[in-house]
């Protein structure tokens, strides 16, 4: 891509969700009467014409899973070609091409899974609001567009992403005494509960470095990312910026704490993790503290049914267990989000 270009796109409409294709895939529009109806074995809807060619027709809510019922088709037919293949998308509504300026596109946090990650390369942000770019190449089978099982875009990271600079590494709390420099400006951490959907048999409350928590805030424009992972399957727009909400309980292992309509969320940035795709959103805090290190702990004795690995310490303090998870894990999953076992 090139960045000091703007990109030219269509924005189309299913099941009450918006998506946008680059125009240079477009070839041409259809009205849905020039539908020839035939249910194919690959998920065709049926065929166009196109010149002397039939152009299999595939309904986009359908090779998404955005509608478990699909009605009788109707809307506007979109052919897509590319290297001399050629298909076509129905959906319910489409716009007129505009342009979008190119410090507004970003490529999709790869945390959201290899398959969310190659059908939508690219999230705009434009004024708070965010839309999924569509790859139209990898919405229908790869004998039909020419894509290989597995190949995904490697897109370039945009200047902002670059910008953002690292904080130093989370560090556990401790009970040791802090050198004199760290006496007079005390280390401080954020420690925090979730309000999680199931009572938990003791309290928890998760802890991380001031430098990592960035801000909280009531509310986020945000946008769900079909086949994203369980524990990530929403983006926000902070700043300008997309941000995945990640509930840290099902991350975790721990009955879940998903986002819910006036739930504050933490937005976080990982300490290890790279400047273009370093930040979160972890919603349903609750409780929140800004302590001073060091504080008085000992570490977690008893027996823990979650995926412990994921923490960078587990102790007992503040009258019950205290987790520091490791953000960087968070991070950097990156895989189908079929593969995700707790």
């Amino acid at each position: 891509m090139n960045s000091a270009a703007p990109r030219r796109v269509v924005r189309c409409t299913i099941a009450g969700e918006t998506y946008c294709i680059d125009n240079q895939w477009l070839d041409s529009i259809h009205v849905i009467e020039n539908l020839y109806p035939r249910k194919g074995q690959d998920g065709s809807i049926g065929w166009i014409r196109r010149f002397d060619e039939k152009v299999p027709v595939y309904r986009l809510a359908d090779q998404l899973s955005r509608d478990p019922h699909p009605p009788k088709p109707h809307g506007v037919i979109l052919v897509i070609e590319k290297n001399q293949r050629a298909w076509a998308l129905l959906v319910d509504k489409v716009s007129a091409a505009s342009e979008v300026a190119p410090e507004r596109v970003f490529p999709m946090p790869s945390m959201m899974g290899e398959t969310a990650h190659s059908r939508f390369p690219w999230v705009i942000v434009d004024g708070g609001e965010l839309t999924l770019n569509l790859a139209p190449d990898h919405v229908v089978p790869g004998e039909v567009s020419g894509v290989s099982p597995g190949q995904i875009m490697a897109p370039e990271v945009p200047a902002v992403f670059r910008n953002l600079p690292p904080p130093a590494r989370s560090q556990p709390p401790t009970q040791k005494d802090a050198p004199a420099a760290q006496r007079q400006s005390p280390r401080q951490i954020v420690t925090f509960a979730l309000a999680h959907t199931q009572r938990l048999p003791y309290p928890i409350r998760f802890a991380v470095s001031a430098g990592q928590a960035l801000e909280i805030v009531n509310e986020l424009p945000m946008i769900q990312v079909p086949e994203a992972p369980p524990f990530a399957s929403a983006l926000a727009s902070w700043r300008a910026l997309p941000v995945p909400v990640v509930d840290l309980g099902s991350w975790l292992g721990l009955p879940p704490a998903p986002y819910r309509p006036g739930a504050r969320l933490l937005v976080c940035r990982a300490a290890g993790g790279r400047a273009d795709n370093s930040l979160i959103a972890i919603p349903g805090v609750e409780d929140i503290r800004k302590l001073d290190l060091p504080i008085a702990c000992t570490p977690w004795s008893e027996g823990i049914t979650w995926n412990a690995s994921l923490a960078l310490g587990i102790y007992l303090a503040e009258r019950g267990m205290l987790v520091v998870p490791d953000l960087d894990a968070i991070i950097g999953f990156h895989g189908p989000a079929g593969r995700y076992r707790m």
